[in-house]
């Protein structure tokens, strides 16, 4: 896996040198993720927004927010609630805005809404609400998109590939950065827990690393 990240930094470097890097979905960036206009808003503040793999309760260790944390010398809210679905918390964004005054907010949201039977187009369209949410209160928002399912949870995989398909589609219509979990995990079983779906704790810190990688 190190080998791997070294290759894809080099690869990444030289892509960048060369102008072919664009906003979208890639697996992290080129780092300089800023903020130039961020208002009444921190930049040094930022909001990790989602469910479980941002809450990080299912993994008996630190959640990918305290590990980025470390990483990028920023102040982390871990903004993350275990069980909630995209659907039901667009208006949340706001409340966490209001309350933190984030210069970034990383949003990995969705696959629980996919487990509930939402479609992929829905959700897709409730976290385009979240980025305008975002843009309207001077926030830098990022995608990302999730690891596949395995195993127990197999039966969504199909459903999970159609979300990030279109989250993909969201972060390059809107010019945003989108960090690519699902190609990072590459469906390997050693970075899943046991359910086939939360990340483990070697699937946490690839997680981290490849949002570290924006900033």
């Amino acid at each position: 896996m190190t080998n791997r990240r070294v290759r894809s930094g080099i690869l990444l470097l030289s892509m960048l040198a060369m102008g072919w890097l664009q906003p979208g979905c890639g697996g992290g960036g080129g780092g300089g993720l800023s903020n130039k206009h961020p208002g009444d808003n921190d930049v040094k503040v930022v909001a990790c927004f989602g469910d479980s793999f941002t809450d990080g309760v299912v993994c008996a260790c630190p959640p990918y927010p305290s590990r980025l944390a470390g990483m990028i010398g920023k102040t982390i809210v871990n903004a993350g609630i275990h069980g909630t679905l995209a659907a039901d918390n667009v208006g949340r964004a706001q409340a966490v805005i209001d309350q933190y005054h984030p210069g970034f907010m990383l949003i990995l949201y969705g696959v629980g809404d996919i487990i509930h039977g939402f479609g992929a187009g829905s959700t897709a369209a409730a976290i385009g609400q979240m980025v305008e949410i975002c843009r309207q209160n001077d926030v830098v928002p990022v995608l990302a998109t999730y690891p596949i399912p395995m195993g127990d949870h197999q039966a969504f995989a199909n459903g999970t590939t159609l979300l990030n398909s279109r989250l993909r589609s969201l972060a390059k219509e809107e010019g945003l950065e989108c960090v690519d979990l699902e190609a990072e995990f590459n469906e390997d079983p050693d970075l899943y827990e046991a359910d086939g779906l939360h990340p483990n704790d070697a699937g946490t810190q690839i997680m981290a690393m490849a949002f570290a990688d924006l900033f």
